[in-house]
Protein backbone atom coordinates (compact mmCIF):
# COMPACT_ATOMS: atom_id res chain seq x y z
CA UNK A 1 0.00 0.00 0.00
CA UNK A 2 1.47 3.16 -0.85
CA UNK A 3 0.87 6.53 1.28
CA UNK A 4 -0.76 9.43 -0.30
CA UNK A 5 -1.31 12.62 0.79
CA UNK A 6 -4.34 14.75 -1.02
CA UNK A 7 -3.88 11.63 -3.28
CA UNK A 8 -0.38 11.99 -4.71
CA UNK A 9 2.47 9.37 -3.33
CA UNK A 10 4.66 9.73 -0.68
CA UNK A 11 7.59 9.54 -3.34
CA UNK A 12 6.57 11.90 -5.75
CA UNK A 13 6.18 14.64 -2.90
CA UNK A 14 10.00 14.04 -1.77
CA UNK A 15 10.68 14.18 -5.57
CA UNK A 16 9.40 17.45 -6.71
CA UNK A 17 10.49 19.10 -3.38
CA UNK A 18 14.42 17.73 -4.25
CA UNK A 19 13.27 19.13 -7.60
CA UNK A 20 12.83 22.28 -6.23
CA UNK A 21 15.43 22.49 -3.73
CA UNK A 22 17.62 21.81 -6.84
CA UNK A 23 15.81 24.46 -8.93
CA UNK A 24 16.47 27.06 -6.15
CA UNK A 25 20.26 26.56 -5.31
CA UNK A 26 22.57 28.75 -6.84
CA UNK A 27 25.32 27.26 -8.46
CA UNK A 28 28.61 28.38 -7.02
CA UNK A 29 31.78 27.40 -8.90
CA UNK A 30 35.01 28.87 -8.63
CA UNK A 31 38.26 29.13 -11.09
CA UNK A 32 41.34 30.71 -10.60
CA UNK A 33 42.66 32.77 -13.88
CA UNK A 34 46.34 34.28 -14.08
CA UNK A 35 46.37 37.91 -15.09
CA UNK A 36 49.46 39.12 -16.32
CA UNK A 37 49.06 42.40 -14.52
CA UNK A 38 48.91 40.54 -10.98
CA UNK A 39 52.56 38.54 -11.61
CA UNK A 40 55.52 40.47 -11.73
CA UNK A 41 59.00 40.98 -11.03
CA UNK A 42 60.11 44.60 -10.61
CA UNK A 43 60.12 45.98 -7.07
CA UNK A 44 58.61 49.29 -7.96
CA UNK A 45 55.26 47.69 -9.72
CA UNK A 46 52.43 47.35 -6.98
CA UNK A 47 48.46 46.76 -7.88
CA UNK A 48 45.92 48.66 -6.31
CA UNK A 49 42.22 47.63 -6.23
CA UNK A 50 40.42 51.19 -6.51
CA UNK A 51 36.98 52.26 -6.89
CA UNK A 52 35.88 53.27 -10.00
CA UNK A 53 36.11 56.69 -9.81
CA UNK A 54 39.70 56.20 -8.87
CA UNK A 55 39.95 53.89 -12.28
CA UNK A 56 38.08 56.24 -14.16
CA UNK A 57 41.08 58.96 -13.36
CA UNK A 58 43.60 56.12 -13.60
CA UNK A 59 44.60 57.93 -9.84
CA UNK A 60 44.49 56.11 -6.37
CA UNK A 61 44.64 59.40 -4.06
CA UNK A 62 46.76 57.74 -2.35
CA UNK A 63 43.79 55.92 -0.28
CA UNK A 64 43.03 52.67 -2.56
CA UNK A 65 41.35 49.92 -1.33
CA UNK A 66 43.61 47.74 -1.12
CA UNK A 67 47.47 47.28 -2.62
CA UNK A 68 49.27 44.02 -3.37
CA UNK A 69 53.14 44.27 -3.81
CA UNK A 70 54.23 40.65 -3.72
CA UNK A 71 54.56 39.53 -7.16
CA UNK A 72 52.68 36.53 -7.37
CA UNK A 73 49.43 38.21 -5.98
CA UNK A 74 46.90 36.19 -5.70
CA UNK A 75 43.09 38.12 -5.17
CA UNK A 76 39.60 36.68 -5.20
CA UNK A 77 37.09 38.85 -6.52
CA UNK A 78 33.02 38.70 -5.57
CA UNK A 79 30.66 39.03 -7.57
CA UNK A 80 30.27 42.27 -9.39
CA UNK A 81 33.02 44.89 -10.86
CA UNK A 82 36.13 45.01 -9.35
CA UNK A 83 39.03 47.46 -10.64
CA UNK A 84 42.66 47.18 -10.35
CA UNK A 85 45.27 50.11 -11.57
CA UNK A 86 49.00 50.07 -11.64
CA UNK A 87 50.15 51.83 -8.71
CA UNK A 88 53.48 53.44 -10.65
CA UNK A 89 52.44 56.98 -12.12
CA UNK A 90 51.82 57.64 -15.34
CA UNK A 91 51.21 53.22 -15.85
CA UNK A 92 47.28 53.15 -15.54
CA UNK A 93 47.06 55.69 -18.43
CA UNK A 94 49.59 53.58 -20.97
CA UNK A 95 46.63 51.03 -20.26
CA UNK A 96 48.05 49.27 -17.05
CA UNK A 97 44.56 48.88 -15.95
CA UNK A 98 42.17 46.15 -15.64
CA UNK A 99 38.21 45.68 -14.93
CA UNK A 100 37.20 42.05 -13.59
CA UNK A 101 33.54 41.59 -13.65
CA UNK A 102 32.61 38.18 -11.83
CA UNK A 103 29.24 36.94 -12.24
Amino acid sequence: MTLTIFGVSKNAIVAIGLLYVLIICENAQGAEYVVGVFKYSNPLFKVEQVTKTQFDNCYSDYNPIKTYDSGHDKVKVEKGTTYFICAVPDYCGYGMRIVINAT
